[in-house]
């Protein structure tokens, strides 16, 4: 590579890097992201736990069924 590549290439970057960064996070801000991310938590709890629940539920109605089955005499 050619030293004067070189150079240009790092007067490039040293000039697209700002120096100070003068930025502000308001309060606003602050509270939304809390939120998204209380959001986030809860929405992947009750993602996980519903389908788990509907399964367990599942299984149990089959069982109180057969268990109700067995105690009926067949005609």
């Amino acid at each position: 590579m050619n030293i004067n590549l070189k150079i240009i290439i790092f007067f490039f970057i040293i000039l697209t890097i700002p120096n100070v960064a003068s930025s502000y996070f308001d309060p606003g801000s602050g509270s939304y992201l809390i939120q998204l991310f209380i959001a986030f938590i809860a929405s992947c709890y009750f993602f996980l736990t519903n389908p788990i629940q509907s399964i367990k539920n599942f299984f149990k109605k089959n069982k109180k069924d057969d268990e109700e089955n067995k105690d009926k005499p067949e005609d």
